[in-house]
């Protein structure tokens, strides 16, 4: 599944090192998938973010590591996934489905 969106990963760590965030959003591609890990042989679900900067994509492991779902705007595009390890929100802003083209009602 991928949607496009404005994704804002946020290190829930900076503030305890008395550093802030950027507080800026970028345009993304979210993706949810499988990957086969080649040490332990085992298939495991990732979110992945793919930016124009970070073309690669950002992974995050999602199996046993989201702590909590914040889905009060999700009517309005906006959701945000916290992840145990490592300590980052993932926020998710003006999000459309590619694969069928939904877009949230303004």
């Amino acid at each position: 599944m991928k949607l496009q969106c404005e994704v804002e990963v946020i290190n829930r760590m900076l503030p305890t090192y008395g550093m802030r965030n950027r507080g800026k959003g970028a345009r993304a591609v979210l993706s949810i998938g499988r990957h086969l890990d080649k040490i332990t042989k085992l298939n495991s679900i990732y979110l992945m973010i793919c930016t124009l900067k970070d073309k690669a994509g950002s992974k995050y492991k999602l199996k046993e590591n989201i702590e909590q779902f914040f889905t009060r705007f999700v009517e309005d595009g906006k959701a945000t996934v916290r992840l145990k390890e490592p300590a980052v929100d993932v926020c998710l802003s003006k999000v459309w489905d590619t694969e069928q083209d939904v877009r949230p009602v303004q």
